[in-house]
């Protein structure tokens, strides 16, 4: 299986399923499912971008192929329950479908997503993907879990959730880049800072909704810090 494949169709699946579709658009599709415009745009979107970023001829047919499984999962997905089971088995399915063609598709020419790799510490493209993974996808991510485990549902949590989201994102960039430069102590005084912001704080539940989401953030942050640093020494 070619590595280079399979992280430029694993890139461009977490721009386009997540960074090239709103909320308006996803609720379309689950409240509209199969009459849904956006659910057929969507998938030849997906199948497009990803022959964006392996651009030969070849590629053709599994771009189609990334088309049609992209269209059936979220066809399928647009009539489960909403929430951390639908994201997770979704998501989990298109990875697979991915990693199927980066096995099956023989790749005879260098990627795009190579031409970034100019250092010899830290592998840029897995960088990138690494960050956009810890933005939107982390979020939403998050707040499905927080959600499954009924964290956050009194209204002074809701009003606090657009500036965690904000905040989470700078925070887990700040702990990814920390990781990657080995200032585990940096990580450390950030928890510790933000925690200490929190620590008067009466509301109970809010103190829950922050605590729960600062340890699911940092952990994330932090695991995907470390895998950059594995994954450099493939790629």
């Amino acid at each position: 299986m070619n590595s280079w494949l399979l992280l430029s169709l694993l890139t461009a699946h977490v721009i386009g399923d997540f960074y090239l579709q709103s909320n308006k658009y996803c609720k379309r599709k689950e409240e509209s499912k199969l009459k849904s415009s956006f659910l057929y745009i969507h998938a030849i979107i997906m199948g497009l971008l990803s022959w964006m970023f392996v651009p030969t001829i070849g590629f053709g047919l599994y771009a189609l192929l990334i088309v049609v499984t992209h269209f059936l999962i979220d066809a399928v997905k647009s009539y489960m329950s909403k929430g951390l089971w639908q994201f997770l088995i979704d998501q989990i399915l298109h990875i697979l479908v991915l990693f199927f063609i980066a096995h099956q598709y023989v790749l005879q020419c260098h990627l795009p997503i190579q031409c970034l790799n100019f250092r010899d510490n830290i592998s840029i493209p897995v960088f990138i993907f690494a960050v956009l993974c810890c933005l939107k996808p982390t979020n939403i991510l998050i707040k499905l879990i927080l959600e499954r485990y009924k964290i956050g549902e009194t209204e002074s949590c809701e009003n606090m959730k657009n500036a965690g989201a904000l905040i989470g994102n700078l925070e887990r960039i700040l702990t990814l880049v920390f990781v990657l430069i080995g200032q585990y102590e940096a990580v450390g005084f950030i928890i510790a800072a933000k925690s200490l912001l929190r620590f008067k704080d009466t509301d109970t539940a809010k103190t829950e909704y922050v605590l729960a989401g600062t340890l699911l953030s940092f952990g994330i942050a932090t695991l995907s810090g470390l895998m950059v640093k594995q994954l450099s020494l493939v790629f």
